[in-house]
């Protein structure tokens, strides 16, 4: 029975080998030079191509280790080759291709922070459309490139994007591992985050937006609800409606607009606001 189950396995092996033709001999050079001639068209410098032109090189050492085993037997029964030649010609082109998998392994493991190293570039040059491009390749290729995800932030921040922004800025906290260096830039950014999110939706209230400051203050709210530590409370919605005319009627539209939406807590939340506010200022 072991002698059955050993024979199955290796069965589709003795396929492969028996499917798999000799190498004419003469054919060799030929080969060789292809394969050299493969390798100087690999390109591990730009980020957009290094995984597919590495995949490209693995296809190459595939080959070469197929003809490998045949390749002293084939040289054998062809005594007008020069063995020592051929077999040499093996080894440059097969110690090129191998030099080059060092060296494609170690640029695929930094892909992504190529691309955020391009992502940087693009900034210095204002343009946030192909910054976005290249901090979403670097992101494609390591989620929790914490450079990336920071520099993201900062953009979906001066976009207006608050919730995106918050939702990133929860996972870097959260999923990340940090240096120094990078504790310090994202702890900066979280306090210029609060307080664009406050002052933002200050303005709005003050200007009678009601349905834009929600999101504002929903986006908030997950933010303070979501950091490590108690960040913020219940005050930076009030400090928001203090400095507006009106602040009762703020509350109570803020509250609609909540109810309106299905977002029950919020809107008992600000109907609260309004009642506290409404009996603080009869007594």
């Amino acid at each position: 029975m072991r002698t059955r189950i050993l024979f199955l396995f290796l069965l589709p092996v003795v396929f492969e080998l028996q499917a798999q033709k000799p190498v004419p001999a003469d054919s060799l050079p030929v080969m060789f030079q292809r394969w050299d001639s493969r390798l100087n068209e690999l390109e591990y410098e730009d980020p957009e191509i290094v995984s597919l032109h590495y995949l490209f090189l693995r296809d190459i050492l595939k080959e070469m280790d197929k003809i490998a085993p045949q390749l002293n037997t084939t040289l054998a029964r062809n005594p007008r080759m020069d063995f020592y030649a051929t077999k040499q010609a093996y080894v440059r082109v097969r110690s090129k291709a191998e030099r080059m998998n060092e060296i494609f392994a170690a640029r695929k493991a930094r892909v992504d922070q190529d691309f955020y190293v391009r992502a940087v570039e693009e900034m210095s040059f204002y343009d946030t459309n192909r910054a976005m491009y290249n901090l979403d390749r670097a992101l494609q290729y390591n989620p929790l490139n914490p450079d990336a995800m920071l520099l993201k932030c900062k953009i979906l921040l001066a976009q207006r994007q608050y919730q995106p922004c918050v939702d990133l800025i929860h996972k870097v906290y959260t999923q990340t591992t940090l240096t120094d260096e990078q504790e310090m830039a994202v702890s900066d950014f979280t306090l210029m985050l609060y307080d664009r999110l406050y002052t933002h939706g200050d303005e709005l209230v003050k200007n009678g937006h009601a349905a834009e400051a929600l999101e504002v203050f929903l986006a908030l709210e997950h933010f303070c609800n979501n950091m490590p530590s108690g960040y913020c409370n219940d005050d930076y919605y009030k400090g928001i409606l203090r400095s507006r005319e009106g602040v009762y009627e703020s509350y109570l539209t803020i509250a609609r607009e909540a109810e309106k939406r299905g977002n029950k807590e919020m809107a008992m939340k600000f109907y609260r606001y309004a009642e506290e506010y409404l009996r603080k200022n009869e007594e």
